[in-house]
């Protein structure tokens, strides 16, 4: 069943994203401002993700979830693309990723369609400017996304959090908000390392078996737990701010063994 099931939802994502593709091409060609074009295209994503975790069939189980009135940075730990669908269905959201994934075919144009902000992790020479995108698209009141581990895992723990990027919040006004996200079961079965890659992406996976994998799944259960938020007000708060976000992400993160 699951090589039937797998290529009907293989179908059904590929009319979904020349959808999604029409839909954002229309943002990027007829909304000038670039504050609402950034609204837009978390909206459009928002409403796919959640048609998303529908046609995945991942229960998504979210505690203390944020108020729709304040936007946020949002610090995540990071286990492969279903995070993205999983957060991205409970809020509006834009996402950083690295310019690696925006030249992937494939993934690099629906990340480029859906306004993700792109910085370089090889090279960290134009940090400032990528902060400086970051800080514009807080204070055009969107919520924005980081990893700050810089790249997914496979879920036996949470890695070092990247500083440079935490102090983007700096000076906005806009508060810095923690959260942690776990799988906790996969068709069914909790999740072990017998078949956590039926969820997680990492290492040199290559992406086409990953998405197949999910495709395949009968059922994910995916529980998001967000913490206390942070308000930032000096570049000198990194260390503190970077501290306190992976102590409780760790803390609340259930690892996959």
């Amino acid at each position: 069943m699951k090589p039937i099931r797998g290529a009907v939802k293989l179908l059904m994502f590929a009319v979904a994203v020349l959808i999604f593709l029409a839909v954002t091409f229309f943002g990027h060609v007829f909304i000038r401002n670039v504050a609402r074009r950034r609204h837009y295209f978390t909206d459009v994503v928002h409403a796919f993700a959640k048609w998303g975790v529908w046609f995945l069939n991942v229960q998504v189980v979210t505690t203390h979830a944020p108020p729709r009135d304040q936007n946020f940075l949002f610090i995540s730990n990071h286990l492969g693309i279903l995070d993205i669908v999983v957060l991205a269905s409970i809020t509006p959201t834009l996402f950083i990723t690295s310019v690696e994934m925006k030249n992937t075919p494939g993934l690099g144009l629906l990340c480029e369609m859906g306004g993700c902000l792109f910085v370089e992790r090889r090279d960290r020479s134009n940090i400032h400017k990528e902060i400086d995108q970051i800080r514009i698209a807080l204070q055009q009141g969107v919520n924005v996304t980081l990893y700050p581990e810089g790249t997914s895992t496979n879920g036996e723990r949470v890695l070092p959090f990247k500083k440079s990027l935490l102090t983007a919040a700096a000076g906005t006004g806009v508060p810095v908000l923690p959260l942690v996200v776990n799988y906790t079961k996969v068709d069914g079965a909790p999740t072990t390392a017998l078949n956590r890659d039926q969820v997680c992406w990492y290492g040199d996976q290559s992406f086409p078996p990953v998405f197949w994998r999910l495709l395949t799944n009968r059922s994910v259960v995916a529980e998001v737990e967000f913490f206390d938020e942070v308000h930032v007000t000096s570049d000198e708060q990194r260390r503190e701010i970077a501290a306190y976000a992976h102590q409780v992400i760790s803390a609340n993160f259930k690892p996959i063994l």
